[in-house]
């Protein structure tokens, strides 16, 4: 039988409760999709994919009476609404991104304005003093700040904001 990968639209922040309420119902009932000849084989949520929960199974059917009953679940994602068969599948590749992230010292450069997304400072703006990158973490400056104070944070605690001049010219 053929594998496709459906995507269930959730509500966002809940993909894992989602994702285990999805886990819990295919084990519930793998027994009685069996003797229908319906199939889940995995499910996957990441941190990457926010409102959505993808499920790899047989047919948009099963996935659509797995997340039946399920809290926070909003339905398959469908190309055209009410068709069943239209439901949107996704190939590996395309996930490729979401599921090998790139990790963010390779994605930033010194002088970049970011924002801390974590830590004590989350939500400071800081401008980029300097990386090292086989600790993994970045020297940054608080522009907020009356007196710029290095400090010193993880490098998958910011976000890009505005790329350095310099980095633009290359």
């Amino acid at each position: 039988m053929i594998q496709l990968i459906y995507t269930v639209k959730v509500t966002s922040g809940q993909e894992r409760f989602v994702a285990e309420m999805l886990y819990q119902n295919a084990m519930n009932q793998r027994a009685e999709m069996a003797k229908e000849g319906k199939e889940v084989y995995s499910i996957l949520y990441t941190t990457g994919l926010k409102g959505y929960v993808l499920v790899e199974a047989d047919s948009p059917g099963t996935v659509e009476d797995l997340a039946r009953g399920v809290p926070k679940t909003r339905g398959l994602i469908l190309k055209k609404k009410g068709d069943l068969s239209s439901a949107g599948t996704i190939a590996i590749a395309e996930l490729e991104k979401t599921l090998v992230p790139t990790p963010t010292i390779q994605e930033v450069s010194k002088g970049d304005i970011i924002e801390i997304i974590a830590g004590p400072f989350k939500g400071e703006k800081a401008r980029i003093a300097n990386i090292d990158e086989t600790k993994r973490e970045i020297t940054v400056e608080l522009t907020e700040a009356a007196v710029p104070i290095p400090v010193v944070i993880r490098s998958d605690d910011v976000r890009v904001m505005k790329a350095s001049d310099e980095e633009r010219r290359v």
